[in-house]
């Protein structure tokens, strides 16, 4: 169903992208949309926030298989120090930040970790909100709300950690890039360029997702040299420190180090692991366990309509079509699995689709 709506979009006959770009607005009615629009934010978060606490704050023991593996890396930062998650995990910055939060709340480990779900529910939802905003107005609040009832399922709520933290660094970059990419400025543009670090040492796959999927979207764009040269200096920071990791790796095999450049080295063919030699003839994704579509029909519903009627005809579009395109793909050829349940812009698509629904009324 959003294979064909996807392929309708770009084959189908033309029709208008149809954003509202209302740039007038009395001074009255621009404060009333922009009440109602950091209202309808508001209510999304609260959802979003009463929803994932709910099951925590009546449930005891820790919900979910991956929960006690990351309380036991939490729990051994506090033994080993911070820099045990740069030198033996490959999502070091999001692991600094789980220590670092849970200092400064002063919970303990267990405690810290009914609480964090809420806390990523509520980023991601504001996160969405952001990046939509960024482009369609009209429709943020929509994707915001679709987002925050999403956040709660059960397959995209009781591990996810990494993933939730990675897609609301996702959002916020494509919001970021969206809102300055006309006129980019020494101060956005080095904003963006820790973002891409920040990223690629939370969950490098989300990174590679965001490097090719702008990438591209640059590549079919209007003035592509120019606009490829400008996404070269945003990402190479991030490139840079991608290759000083796995020259580490090389220069400090397993077992002196087994961080990110050990981890990225796992999908280039070959490479050591603390259970022995791993090779791999194809690095290969499973997203065919999406939990939006799994648990909650009616958002890729409302992502064909979204689909069906914001064609890839302007920068934001296109970037979300090959997005959906890429996510698609790799759920239908891969082999081996991995949490990305949140990588498939379906609360984004159902939003726009929400939103021209209520139009037609």
């Amino acid at each position: 169903m959003i294979a064909g709506a996807l392929l309708f979009g770009v084959l189908g006959p033309t029709r208008p992208t149809p954003i509202e770009k209302i740039e007038d607005l009395s001074i009255h009615r621009r404060f009333s949309r922009n009440f109602r629009e950091h209202l309808v934010l508001i209510s999304a978060v609260a959802v979003a926030a009463f929803l994932v606490w709910i099951p925590r704050s009546i449930q005891s023991l820790p919900i979910g298989g991956d929960t006690l593996f990351y309380i036991s890396v939490v729990d051994t930062m506090n033994r080993e120090g911070p820099i045990w998650a740069v030198v033996y995990t490959d999502k070091p910055f999001f692991y600094l930040v789980l220590y670092g939060l849970q200092h400064i709340t002063v919970l303990s480990t267990a405690d810290f970790f009914k609480v964090l779900p809420v806390i990523f529910a509520v980023g991601t939802t504001a996160s969405v909100w952001f990046f939509v905003d960024s482009f369609y107005k009209e429709a943020a609040g929509y994707a915001s709300l679709l987002t925050a009832t999403s956040t709660s399922l059960m397959r995209t709520s009781i591990d996810l950690y990494a993933s939730f933290f990675a897609t609301i660094l996702l959002f916020l970059t494509l919001g970021i890039y969206l809102r300055y990419r006309e006129e980019m400025q020494v101060r956005q543009r080095s904003l963006l360029q820790v973002l891409f670090v920040v990223t690629l040492m939370s969950y490098w796959f989300v990174w590679g997702l965001l490097l090719v999927m702008v990438g591209l979207a640059e590549a079919i764009s209007k003035e592509r040299a120019r606009r490829l040269k400008a996404f070269l200096v945003v990402s190479l920071p991030s490139i840079i420190t991608l290759g000083l990791f796995t020259g580490v790796a090389l220069l400090r095999p397993p077992p002196l180090y087994w961080g990110l450049g050990s981890s990225f080295g796992l999908y280039l063919g070959n490479t050591v692991t603390p259970v022995g030699t791993v090779t791999y003839t194809s690095a290969t994704l499973d997203l065919s366990d999406l939990g939006l579509l799994q648990y909650n029909p009616v958002v890729p519903i409302l992502a064909v309509v979204g689909l069906f009627f914001y064609r890839p005809r302007n920068f934001p579009s296109r970037t979300i079509y090959i997005w959906a395109f890429i996510t698609l793909a790799f759920s239908l050829i891969s082999t081996t699995g991995l949490h990305a349940a949140l990588l498939i812009p379906l609360p984004v698509l159902a939003g726009i689709g929400l939103r021209r629904m209520v139009e037609t009324l």
